[in-house]
């Protein structure tokens, strides 16, 4: 999970610059451009049988996965250009939650004692932080909790996929069919998706250009590097565990952001993000192997 918590740092970090360049359409396309040519050179550097091996018997289950993780992207590179970075990392707490209620819906099971009250700190913290937010408008909340329900889901369905194939077979695929969605998508979708008037800076000098080309790269690579690390990790954790390690980088995001873009996170976040955090760390505690879903059973959610 280290691999994918630092690249994510570098896209939150890197969309929150670009965004004053690029719309949040771009942005997208950007990052999936760039993944699908490093995983498709890889895939190629790999050899015949690898290249064989990228394309399933059945395309469904990487369309859904691929079209909801577009939407989820969209909707948290629209978090991360317009909020506060430390109140989308802390909204993103609740990935653990949707996860129980689609285990819950979709398996039919319920989580342990333990879990059970951690999830029980993280709802109750992301309530006080609902309520404490009243200078931010609700559809911005929405936006912000919608991408973590869809991004949510995709991490869950990911178990499956990782249990049959490849981690380039599966990042190749989900960008090869996200790049014509985010083509049109960059033709047809209106302005309103403009970026900020005004760049966002760093917190020291820097040349523009080497400002923007370490963005852009940072984009493309993390990109990459997150979903490959996040399907490895899916093969080691059960699905709430693995929801609850990813909320780990709030912290990181948070004091990154204040070195980076002096960019101190909201008063109201200081005691729901802690209560939460205590949520985060008991939903996180290691579970007996008897009590781990299989990778096949946590990917059919």
């Amino acid at each position: 999970m280290s691999a994918y918590l630092a690249s994510y740092l570098a896209i939150a970090v890197s969309i929150r610059l670009l965004s004053g360049y690029l719309t949040v359409i771009e942005i997208g396309l950007l990052r999936s451009v760039g993944s699908l040519a490093i995983a498709a050179s890889a895939v190629w550097a790999g050899g015949a049988e690898q290249r064989r091996d990228v394309l399933p018997p059945k395309l469904r289950e990487d369309v859904v996965r691929s079209v909801l993780h577009l939407a989820g992207s969209l909707a948290l590179i629209w978090s991360l250009a317009h909020l506060p970075l430390a109140l989308v990392t802390t909204i993103e707490f609740s990935g653990p939650l949707f996860a129980a209620v689609l285990l819950l819906l979709v398996l039919r099971r319920r989580p342990g004692l333990g879990p059970a009250i951690g999830l029980a700190l993280l709802a109750t913290g992301i309530g006080l932080l609902v309520f404490r937010l009243d200078a931010v408008p609700n559809r911005d909340i929405a936006i912000a909790i919608g991408a973590v329900a869809m991004l949510t889901t995709t991490n869950l369905m990911l178990a499956r996929l990782a249990a049959q194939r490849s981690t380039l077979s599966i990042v190749l695929l989900m960008h090869a069919i996200q790049l014509p969605l985010y083509l049109l998508l960059w033709l047809f979708v209106p302005e309103q998706w403009s970026p900020p008037p005004q760049p966002y800076r760093l917190a020291f000098a820097l040349p523009e250009l080497a400002v923007i080309g370490g963005a852009v790269l940072a984009l493309i690579v993390g990109g990459f590097v997150s979903q490959a690390a996040l399907a490895n990790a899916s093969r080691h954790a059960s699905p709430l565990q693995l929801c609850s390690a990813d909320t780990l980088r709030v912290p990181l995001i948070t004091f990154a952001a204040y070195l980076l873009l002096a960019e101190l996170p909201p008063a109201e976040l200081l005691l729901p993000g802690l209560w939460v955090l205590c949520g985060v760390v008991i939903t996180s505690l290691p579970v007996s192997v008897a009590a781990k879903l299989r990778p096949e059973q946590a990917g059919r959610a």
